[in-house]
């Protein structure tokens, strides 16, 4: 009989898209992943009353959801890496401090070459597997003041789900998780890219969520087989909700909302320092307009608070700007 105290996913980095590696990894999140295919029921005629005497499987893809309900920091590359930019090597912050900077800010005009992973998840009665698993989406979500983490979800697909056998003797990629904490994030808003993290605004930010697509897809060729043949990189958006306290600086932001300026916002995330280096911290940048701004759309203990959506435009510069994603964290390798 499964357990769910035996419930357990880990994972490898494949060295090409879609050929199944053994994991070297355990990954603590919850992962689900639900059907693979879509069994239809074929109504025709058979002189009788009743239709269906046969059914059919056209294709194979699973979609697994990777969850944290607590995020934290050390799991930020591996999210990152299969949705975003792959093949990203960590620049070490500050010497002998283990404090490493990833930088998946995807380029906007060139393929960011996203890694896939072999995800393996199953119980003490049985393991499964699934290969070229690869992000759509991500979001990462936070509200300040209420005692909480930041959440974080990354929606997948991959090729098929098939029964294994668990890659034994794996831990986890850091015995020390940061957690990553609602309460420890700061908001900064400029007119340009060039300018991001230069204006921080203090006394407005009650809670943010991030929703990113990445572009990233499967793709079906006739090849002769139900699974996928590879995959495509398309748009790169974003929607990022925000609470604002309802005060001077957040009337100004609802009047550039009317005129329609441009904004650029940086909401930093940071947890412990890593030794006497830097901090842990995710950096999102963010470049567009406002696309709702609604004041007195609520109240917390009395403080009015407004509803704010941003979207992402590009920046129409010689180099194109839209979203920077930057982590450090005591992690140099996936």
């Amino acid at each position: 009989m499964g357990e769910l105290v035996f419930k357990k996913a880990q994972y490898g980095i494949e060295s090409v898209h879609g050929t199944h590696v053994a994991a070297t990894r355990l990954y603590p999140g919850t992962v689900t992943v639900g059907q693979d295919r879509k069994v239809q029921f074929i109504s025709e005629h058979y002189g009788a009353r009743t239709n269906e005497a046969r059914t059919a499987i056209y294709q194979h893809l699973a979609n697994p959801m990777l969850q944290e309900a607590h995020g934290v920091f050390q799991h930020l590359p591996l999210h990152f890496s299969i949705g975003l930019k792959g093949g990203v090597t960590p620049e070490e912050q500050t010497v002998d401090q283990d404090d490493y900077e990833w930088d998946f800010t995807p380029d906007l005009e060139d393929s960011n070459a996203p890694d896939s992973m072999t995800l393996e998840y199953g119980d003490d009665t049985q393991a499964f597997e699934v290969g070229y698993v690869m992000a759509r989406r991500y979001r990462i979500s936070g509200a300040v003041g209420e005692d909480a983490p930041v959440q974080i979800e990354t929606e997948c697909f991959g090729d098929e789900v098939t029964p294994v056998s668990f890659t034994a003797g794996l831990s986890p990629i850091s015995t020390a998780l940061q957690a990553m904490v609602a309460n420890m994030a700061k908001i900064y808003i400029d007119a340009t890219w060039a300018n991001l993290g230069t204006t921080q605004k203090t006394g407005i930010l009650r809670s943010y969520d991030i929703e990113i697509l990445t572009g990233v897809h499967p793709k079906f060729n006739g090849e002769g087989g139900k699974v996928m043949t590879g995959h495509g990189e398309g748009a790169i958006a974003f929607l990022a909700t925000f609470r604002f306290e309802g005060n001077a600086s957040a009337d100004a932001e609802w009047d550039l909302m009317r005129s329609q300026g441009n904004r650029a916002i940086r909401l930093v995330i940071e947890g412990d320092q890593i030794g006497t280096g830097q901090k842990h911290s995710l950096t999102l940048d963010l470049f567009g307009r406002y696309e709702t701004f609604v004041p007195l759309d609520g109240e917390k203990d009395g403080d009015n608070l407004s509803a704010v959506t941003f979207r992402s435009l590009n920046d129409l510069q010689a180099t194109p700007h839209s979203l920077g994603v930057k982590v450090v964290t005591n992690v140099a390798s996936l």
